[in-house]
């Protein structure tokens, strides 16, 4: 799972923090990833965020996140797993990017652990008593620190690119 899931994106578009903290633990088995990508009203359209979507803002501190809500079902291994990429449109009304790195609105790709404040995974789906793990992947209003952005702030837009290229890589 880990071609599809967080590890080949990190691999690929991690900062080396991100790198540091999450692939031991998903190479040893610690943590195991999913990617939350299919929304409840659009089955498998991948470029379909329907109810999916963050803000980037700042909060009482100052510090630069994205607050973001989000609804995903089918998502594989999610009643079982450690750390997901949550996908979702990102919109920043009030021009708070860092437009210099790249960084802009458009796809954009989370890692969440399972015990990330106001993140909901589970519970399993059994259609057709299928025994694969499938679940759902929840949030409203979750607040994400920009150093939980796979790749940082730098990466914020281009999440849609990100996953294509891990998706090609793990079908191919």
């Amino acid at each position: 799972p880990n071609s599809l899931g967080p590890g080949e994106l990190l691999v690929r578009h991690g900062t080396k923090e991100q790198q540091g903290k999450f692939l031991p633990r998903l190479a040893d088995g610690t943590l195991i990833p999913c990617f939350g990508l299919t929304g409840v009203h659009s089955g498998s359209d991948a470029t379909s965020l329907i109810g999916s979507y963050g803000t980037v803002e700042r909060d009482a501190s100052g510090e630069l996140g994205v607050r973001a809500t989000f609804d995903k079902r089918y998502i594989t291994l999610a009643p079982v797993a450690g750390i997901v990429g949550i996908g979702f449109d990102l919109k920043d009304p009030d021009g708070l990017l860092d437009g210099a790195t790249g960084a802009g609105e458009g796809f954009t790709v989370a890692l969440l652990e399972r015990d990330h404040p106001g993140l909901r995974m589970g519970p399993r789906h059994m259609p057709l008593a299928a025994a694969f793990m499938n679940g759902t992947v929840q949030g409203e209003d979750v607040w994400i620190p920009m150093d939980a952005i796979l790749g940082g702030e730098a990466k914020c837009g281009q999440g849609w690119h990100m996953f294509v290229e891990a998706l090609a890589e793990g079908r191919g």
